[in-house]
C-alpha cells in the first residue's frame, strides 16, 4: 500500500500541469452539477407507492369496501416486491395504497399496478384512477384563482383550462384542486307532474341518457367535391335539454321542460378551502414528479402562470399563487453555503495561527470547496437529490485530516531544506523532498480515511424511512472524503510544490506557544500520573455508559419549515355547514397572533378523492413570518402552546400539531394523519372501537403523550332503505327498478354529458329538494312496477335512521382501527416503553385482535435492530484495517482504545 501511494504522489509531480487541469475540470463540472442538483429541503423518505382512487358517489363505506375495495386489494396483493397494501374505504370512495420494497422504480410499480387493475370486475358507476408517481415531499407550489364570477365557474376553469395548461409543465405529475364547487347541469324533476303526466322518474333518465348523439354518415359525392356527412344531435344549450322529448301521450309529446327545471347548478360539495379574509376560493395544488429539481420545476411553473395571467385566462380571472417551496429550498441553500463559508474562514485562521504561513492556508482551505464538489459530483451521477440533512452533514475537520498532516509534513521540510539551501532553494527542484515527506505519512492518512469511510456502513445498512432519511448524508459524506484523500495524494503535493518556491522559514506566535506549552505540560503530567490518569479515563467512560443505559432515544430530527399545521378532528357526524362555520372561527383566532402570516384552512376533502377524508376533517396551514421579523421573544414551541390555549375552547375537538411536509410524510409512513399511531387489527368495528377507546385512556395518562386521537370507524348518520323482497314481489316491482329509482331521484344521477367547446359537464337527473328532504317525503316517492302501476317507496321499504361505518380501515387483508398520538418535551424511546407498558396491562386483546405500534417508533426499532448487528461487524472491520495498518496487535489495540472516548465525546455534546 505505502508503494501504492508514493506512485499516485510522484505522477502527481511529474504531471502537475495535467493535476491542475483535472482540478479545474473538477471545479467547473461541480459548479455545474451543483446549479443542477435537486436540492430539496428535507429528504424524500418514502418507499416507492401506487395509490388507486375508486369513486362510487352514494355508497356507503361497507358496500364501498366489499364491492370495491376488497377486490383491488385481492388483485394488488399478489404485486411482486411489494411490502404493504393498504386501504382507507368511505361513503362513496376508496383509497387503496401500494407500498413497494426499496429500489423499486416508480415505471415497474406503476405499470404493475395498472396491469393488475385490467383483471378486476367492479360495478357500474365507479370511477377507476391511478395517481401519478410523486412522493411525500412532493407538495412544491399552491395557488387560488381570484375572480367574482360564481364559485362552480372558477372551479371549471381552474380544472379545463389552468390545470391542462399546468400538466404540460416539465416535472410536474399532477395538479391538485380543492374547494369550490363541481358544476353540472341539473334537471330538478317534479314528482307531481310526473304523476299527471303518468310518467316514471326512470323515463325521464333514459329519455336524457339516449339524446346528444352526432353520428357520421361517410362521405357523399357531389359534382367534384366530396362531402362528409354528419348528423348534429348534441345539446348545445339549456333550451335543447328542456326540448328533450320524454314521450307522447296521445298525440301530446312531452318534454323536460313539462316536469323539470333546468339551471346549471353543482354537485353536493365534500369540502371548502379558505385563504385570510376569504372563505370560499378555489385551490390548485402542484406536486412535483419524484426526482425532479424543485427549484427548476417552481421556475417553469411561474412563467406558465405569467403566461396564462397573461394571455389565456379571462381578464376577470387571476391565478394567484400564494405558496411555494423556493422559499425552504433557498433557506437550505443559504444555510449550506453560510456554514462552508464560515468552515472555510475558521480553518483558514486555524491553519494560518499555527503555520502562520498564507500559501500554506490557502492550499488547506481550497481543499474544503472543492471536496464538497466531488461530493455533488458523486451524487449526481449517482441521481441522489441534495438536502439540508446531507449537505448540512459535511464535517470540515474530517475532511481536511489527511490534507493538514500533508502539508505540514510538507512544510516543515521545505523550511528544513530552505534553511540547508539559503538563496539556492528558490532555484533547486523540490519534488522530491515533497514526495519523499508526503509519502512518509501518505499511507497513514490513506488508512484513517479508508476507516472513514467503514465508519459509515451502519448508515449505509439502513432501510426504508430510515435509510431514505440518512442515506443521502452518508453518502455525502462518503463521496466527501474520498475527494479529500483523492486531493490530497494529488492536488494538495502539486500546489505545494507550486506555492511553496520560495525561501521558507517557520515561525511561531503567542497562540502557537501557548497552545505547544500547554500540550506538553498535559502530556508531563499524564506521564507522572499514568495510574490516576487511566482511571480517571476509565471512569467517564464507565459513567458516560450507565448513563447512556437510562439516557432518552429520539428517531427523526425535526427541521423548522416556518409554517404549522394544525389539524382539528370533529366528531364522525358533522356537517359541512357546521364545519366551515367552526373553521372560520378558528383561523380567525391563528390570524390574531402577530407571528402569522396568512392562514389556509381545508375543511373536508377534495372531489378528486386524492384525500380520504371527510366533513369533520380541518386542516389549518399557519404560514409564520422568519423569526427575525417577530415582535415578540418566543420560540415556536411557545407559540405553538399559545395557539393550542386559544383553540381549547372547543369540546370534543381534538387537535394536532405538526408542519406541513411533516405531516405528509407522517402520514405516509403510517397510514394515518399522525406520526405515531397504534393499530389494533380485528374484523368487528364496534369491539375494535371499544378496545381503542381504553387503549386511548390509557395513553391520556401518560406523561408527555398528548394529541391523543382515536380514527374512529363508526359514527356515519344513515337514513336507511331497507328494500323487503316478499313486499315488492307483492306489487310486482323489481328490485333493479326500485334501486335506480332511489339513486335517482334521492342522490342525482349522470344521465348524459354537456360539452361546452372542450369542456365536459355531468348532466343530472334528481327530485327537487322540497319533495326529498325528510324521511317520509322519500318514502312518498312512487316506483314503478311491472304492471305500469305506481307504488309508494314506504309500501316495499322498511326507512329508519341507523349509525353506520364512517371508515373502513384495512392493512393486507384484515380491519384495523388507529390511535394516533404525539409525544412533547420526552424523548421519544421512554414515552413508547411506558405506554406499552401501560397498555399492556391495563387492555385486554382477544385472540382475534393484533396490536401493532406503527410510524417513527416502528421505524426507530427497525433501526435499532439493524445497528445492533452492524455496529458490531463495523467496529470488527476497523480492528482488521488498524492491524494491517501496523502489523502488530499491540499497536493495533492502542489505537482501538481510542474508540470508546468518541463516543464519550459524542455523549457529552448531547
Amino acid at each position: 500500500m505505502h508503494k501504492f501511494v508514493d506512485h499516485i504522489i510522484a505522477f502527481a509531480l511529474r504531471n502537475h500541469v495535467l493535476v491542475l487541469f483535472l482540478t479545474a475540470i473538477l471545479l467547473i463540472s461541480g459548479i455545474f452539477c451543483y446549479r443542477h442538483t435537486p436540492i430539496e429541503a428535507y429528504p424524500d423518505v418514502t418507499n416507492t407507492r401506487v395509490m388507486i382512487i375508486a369513486q362510487w358517489p352514494g355508497r356507503s363505506a361497507e358496500e364501498v369496501e366489499k364491492f370495491v375495495t376488497l377486490p383491488i386489494m385481492q388483485q394488488l396483493n399478489t404485486i411482486p416486491r411489494k411490502t404493504d397494501v393498504r386501504s382507507t374505504s368511505l361513503f362513496g370512495l376508496s383509497a387503496v395504497n401500494v407500498l413497494f420494497e426499496d429500489g423499486v422504480d416508480d415505471f415497474y410499480a406503476q405499470q404493475y399496478a395498472s396491469n393488475r387493475m385490467q383483471d378486476i370486475d367492479l360495478p357500474d358507476g365507479v370511477e377507476l384512477s391511478i395517481e401519478p408517481p410523486s412522493g411525500a415531499t412532493g407538495e412544491i407550489f399552491r395557488y387560488v384563482l381570484r375572480s367574482d364570477l360564481p364559485i362552480n365557474e372558477v372551479a371549471a376553469i381552474n380544472e379545463w383550462v389552468v390545470e391542462r395548461e399546468l400538466l404540460v409543465v416539465p416535472g410536474v405529475a399532477t395538479v391538485a384542486s380543492f374547494g369550490g364547487e363541481e358544476k353540472i347541469y341539473e334537471i330538478k324533476v317534479n314528482p307531481a307532474e310526473l304523476q299527471n303526466y303518468d310518467l316514471s322518474p326512470l323515463q325521464v333518465y333514459e329519455a336524457v341518457a339516449a339524446s346528444n348523439i352526432n353520428v357520421g354518415g361517410d362521405v357523399i359525392q357531389k359534382g367534384s367535391q366530396a362531402y362528409v356527412v354528419r348528423g348534429i344531435g348534441l345539446l348545445e344549450s339549456i333550451e335543447d335539454i328542456e326540448n328533450i322529448l320524454i314521450e307522447v301521450k296521445g298525440s301530446t309529446p312531452v318534454r323536460i321542460r313539462q316536469v323539470a327545471t333546468v339551471s346549471v347548478s353543482s354537485k353536493p360539495r365534500l369540502g371548502q378551502v379558505g385563504l385570510d379574509d376569504a372563505d370560499d376560493v378555489v385551490q390548485g395544488i402542484v406536486i412535483m414528479l419524484r426526482g425532479q429539481n424543485p427549484g427548476e420545476v417552481i421556475a417553469r411553473l411561474k412563467e406558465k402562470i405569467d403566461e396564462l395571467n397573461e394571455r389565456i385566462l379571462p381578464p376577470e380571472v387571476r391565478i394567484e399563487p400564494f405558496m411555494d417551496r423556493t422559499k425552504l429550498v433557498d433557506a437550505t441553500i443559504h444555510t449550506v453555503v453560510r456554514n462552508m463559508v464560515e468552515g472555510v474562514l475558521l480553518v483558514s485562521l486555524i491553519v494560518f495561527i499555527f503555520l502562520y504561513n498564507w500559501r500554506t492556508t490557502l492550499i488547506v482551505a481550497s481543499v474544503i470547496p472543492l471536496s464538497f464538489l466531488f461530493a455533488i459530483i458523486m451524487l449526481r451521477i449517482q441521481g441522489l437529490p441534495a438536502n439540508l440533512i446531507s449537505m448540512g452533514a459535511l464535517d470540515f475537520g474530517l475532511l481536511l485530516e489527511g490534507t493538514l498532516v500533508i502539508v505540514e509534513a510538507v512544510f516543515v521540510a521545505l523550511v528544513s531544506r530552505s534553511a540547508r539551501l539559503g538563496s539556492r532553494y528558490t532555484l533547486s527542484s523540490k519534488g522530491g523532498t515533497i514526495k519523499r515527506s508526503a509519502g512518509k505519512v501518505a499511507s497513514h492518512i490513506f488508512f484513517a480515511q479508508l476507516i472513514l469511510v467503514v465508519a459509515l456502513f451502519p448508515i449505509f445498512s439502513f432501510q426504508k424511512v430510515e435509510g431514505k432519511m440518512f442515506s443521502p448524508l452518508a453518502f455525502t459524506l462518503g463521496y466527501a472524503l474520498l475527494g479529500s484523500l483523492i486531493l490530497s495524494l494529488t492536488y494538495v503535493p502539486v500546489m505545494c510544490k507550486v506555492l511553496l518556491n520560495r525561501p521558507l522559514r517557520e515561525k511561531e506566535n503567542r497562540i502557537s506557544r501557548l497552545f505547544t506549552r500547554s500540550l506538553y505540560r498535559l502530556y508531563r503530567f499524564s506521564s507522572r500520573y499514568r495510574k490516576e490518569t487511566l482511571l480517571a479515563f476509565a471512569g467517564l467512560l464507565l459513567i458516560c455508559i450507565v448513563r447512556f443505559c437510562f439516557w432518552g432515544t429520539e428517531f427523526i430530527p425535526s427541521m423548522n419549515e416556518g409554517a404549522i399545521y394544525v389539524r382539528a378532528t370533529l366528531p364522525n357526524s358533522v356537517n359541512l355547514e357546521e364545519s366551515v362555520r367552526i373553521t372560520r372561527e378558528m383561523k380567525e383566532k391563528l390570524r390574531q397572533f402577530d407571528e402569522v402570516d396568512f392562514v389556509l384552512t381545508q375543511t373536508g376533502r377534495p372531489n378528486d378523492g386524492t384525500d380520504a377524508t371527510g366533513f369533520f376533517n380541518i386542516e389549518l396551514h399557519t404560514e409564520l413570518k422568519p423569526e427575525k421579523e417577530w415582535r415578540r421573544k418566543i420560540s415556536k414551541d411557545e407559540l405553538i402552546a399559545q395557539i393550542q390555549d386559544s383553540l381549547s375552547i372547543y369540546p370534543g375537538v381534538v387537535f394536532a400539531f405538526s408542519q406541513p411536509i411533516q405531516d405528509n410524510v407522517e402520514e405516509y409512513v403510517a397510514g394515518v394523519k399522525s406520526a405515531l399511531v397504534i393499530k389494533i387489527f380485528g374484523h368487528d368495528l364496534y369491539q375494535l372501537e371499544h378496545l381503542a377507546d381504553q387503549t386511548a385512556a390509557v395513553l391520556a395518562e401518560v406523561r408527555s403523550i398528548e394529541d391523543v386521537n382515536v380514527f374512529r370507524s363508526i359514527g356515519l348518520p344513515e337514513l336507511q332503505i331497507r328494500l323487503e323482497e316478499s313486499r315488492m314481489a307483492r306489487y310486482a316491482v323489481s328490485m333493479a327498478d326500485a334501486q335506480a329509482v332511489v339513486e335517482m331521484a334521492i342522490g342525482g344521477k349522470a344521465a348524459n354529458v354537456f360539452y361546452e367547446n372542450e369542456r365536459m359537464f355531468d348532466i343530472m337527473v334528481r327530485f327537487q329538494k322540497e319533495y326529498r328532504d325528510n324521511e317520509d317525503k322519500i318514502g312518498n316517492i312512487l316506483i314503478p312496477t311491472m304492471d305500469d302501476k305506481y307504488v309508494p317507496l314506504k309500501e316495499i321499504a322498511d326507512i329508519s335512521f341507523i349509525t353506520g361505518p364512517a371508515f373502513i380501515y384495512r392493512e393486507g387483508s384484515s380491519r384495523y382501527i388507529g390511535i394516533g398520538f404525539s409525544i412533547r418535551d420526552r424523548d421519544l424511546g421512554s414515552a413508547i416503553a411506558e405506554a406499552q407498558r401501560k397498555v399492556g396491562d391495563a387492555v385486554q386483546l382477544l385472540p382475534e385482535n393484533k396490536m401493532v405500534w406503527a410510524g417513527e417508533f416502528e421505524s426507530q426499532q427497525r433501526a435499532t435492530a439493524r445497528l445492533m448487528v452492524i455496529v458490531p461487524a463495523a467496529l470488527l472491520l476497523i480492528l482488521f484495517l488498524l492491524y494491517m495498518h501496523f502489523g502488530t496487535v499491540k499497536d493495533t489495540l492502542i489505537a482501538a482504545s481510542a474508540m470508546p472516548y468518541a463516543f464519550v465525546g459524542g455523549f457529552l455534546s448531547l
